[in-house]
């Protein structure tokens, strides 16, 4: 009879339980990133998936002074380091003792089980967490902070790049966006797996209004890294094509400059589901990365997935193999050639049966593979195995 009682109750502790095939939510899981958390697109899937088997909480970093309304609706709770501070500029390395301080503050205050630890610059307080407390530490690896060494300073950058890796190391699941990323890792705990960036299925089926204009967009950082002086320079001058834009500006001289042409339009800094609104009512999606950047020539742009999954062909110079040869939903283009992406874009704003063709192709890779129901499915299994494994 206790037996019975105990396989319906709903345990709220620190322990997991499984009975009779019945998984209970426990708080077990603080996902720690150092960034403001509600406008980032990973984060957001992983925090949902994890949600349904799990009870969650997010630390993040509120650089920007994001308004309280912007923080309470998030899907769970979110906690925020409210200290503003500049973004990928050499002081803020000044900011990090703070940050650290304050992580490591509420890791002992939440107690998880597990930390889900984002990138380098969190990783040293959820290590020393994981030490001292026994517990288990996921290393969720996006971007190599080596990367972001200026390549003047070398040693500098072995510096970072061996601090990840040992730290890392310590990890009981080290994971990586990419096989391009995973295999930069020399040294690795013994569990590591990829976790790719693909799109949540959003089951957008309204259709695209008739217009004589083509819509391009972008939706992401407003940087010179991201070709945005490439594109708007091949589509000043261009009839019936406009640029839509979103986005966390972070060159002000740039959006300037941008904003100016009449064929371009900024709808602000959204969250993840406005963008993909965006994007599921555009033409065509912008994706071009500088690769004099170090750091980029590692990323799998989450952008080129939610294109596949919009139905909208990609107009890019990053997954060349997947773009063009396997799975064929998009343009793939020089980055330094202006003429290139001009063309590019004027053969998609000509021949809507060539936008249909592609998009539809993405549309099934993305059903058929390039889905984030399969990532969900290795997330759950990987900290199932945690949970189980004290």
């Amino acid at each position: 009879m206790i037996y019975l009682l105990i396989s319906r109750i709903q345990i709220k502790t620190d322990t997991y339980l499984q009975v009779e095939g019945i998984e209970c939510l426990m708080r077990d899981i603080v996902v720690v990133a150092s960034n403001p958390v509600v406008r980032h697109p990973r984060i957001l899937k992983i925090v949902r998936s994890l949600n349904k088997k799990y009870s969650v909480t997010v630390l993040g970093w509120n650089r920007d002074g994001l308004s309280s309304s912007d923080v309470n609706g998030y899907i769970v709770n979110l906690a925020l380091f409210k200290l503003r501070a500049p973004w990928n500029k050499p002081s803020l390395i000044l900011y990090y003792p703070l940050l650290w301080t304050w992580i490591f503050s509420e890791l002992l205050k939440h107690k998880p089980r597990v930390v889900h630890a984002i990138d380098l610059d969190v990783l040293i307080p959820c290590c020393i967490y994981k030490i001292l407390c026994r517990k288990k530490l996921v290393y969720d690896v996006h971007d190599r902070f080596g990367g972001y060494v200026p390549s003047r300073i070398p040693f500098l950058r072995t510096a970072v790049i061996l601090l990840e890796e040992l730290l890392g190391k310590e990890s009981d699941v080290l994971m990586a966006v990419s096989e391009k990323v995973l295999s930069t890792f020399r040294l690795r705990p013994k569990q590591y797996t990829i976790i790719a960036n693909y799109s949540d299925d959003y089951n957008i089926n309204e259709e695209k209004p008739k217009r004589s204009i083509l819509t391009l967009v972008y939706t992401g950082i407003i940087s010179k890294e991201y070709g945005l002086e490439k594109i708007i320079t091949a589509i000043k001058d261009l009839k019936d094509v406009e640029l839509i834009l979103a986005g966390r500006v972070a060159d002000k001289q740039l959006f300037k400059e941008m904003i100016m042409l009449p064929n371009v339009k900024y709808k602000g800094h959204v969250v993840p589901t406005e963008s993909i609104k965006l994007e599921a009512s555009s033409d065509v999606m912008m994706v071009l990365y500088d690769l004099d950047y170090s750091k980029n020539k590692l990323s799998s742009p989450n952008k080129i997935f939610e294109a596949m999954m919009c139905g909208i062909p990609v107009i890019t110079n990053m997954e060349g193999e997947l773009v063009d040869e396997e799975v064929r939903c998009g343009i793939v283009v020089n980055y330094n050639n202006i003429s290139q992406i001009r063309e590019a874009v004027i053969l998609l704003r000509d021949n809507e049966e060539l936008r249909k063709k592609m998009g539809q192709n993405g549309r099934n890779g993305f059903v058929q593979k390039y889905n984030w129901a399969k990532m969900e499915k290795k997330l759950h299994e990987i900290y199932g195995n945690l949970m189980l494994n004290k």
